[in-house]
């Protein structure tokens, strides 16, 4: 997302089934801040406001997460961080 300066899921069910992931369901939260809006507690509470991501970050069934994190310039501001959390479960 850096790379491109774009902030969207894409085809992450594709992305996440070729890197090897075999879950029945799978999920994925994304974030980016700069300076107090990128720490991690500003993420997960903003995540935890919205319904969707927060779905995602309580649901019982799933059993595998990674958390992905880059920092660089992006949407103009130097120093920002782009978070990926991707779930995996039943």
């Amino acid at each position: 997302m850096l790379r491109t300066n774009t902030f969207a899921h894409g085809a992450f069910a594709t992305r996440i089934r070729r890197a090897g992931v075999r879950a029945r369901r799978v999920g994925e939260n994304l974030a980016w801040g700069v300076g107090a809006l990128a720490e991690a507690h500003s993420i997960v509470n903003v995540w935890l406001a919205s319904p969707e991501h927060r779905a995602n970050l309580l649901r019982p069934g799933y059993r595998t997460v990674g958390v992905g994190e880059r920092k660089g310039t992006f949407g103009g501001y130097a120093g920002a961080v782009v978070i990926t959390a991707d779930f995996a479960g039943r």
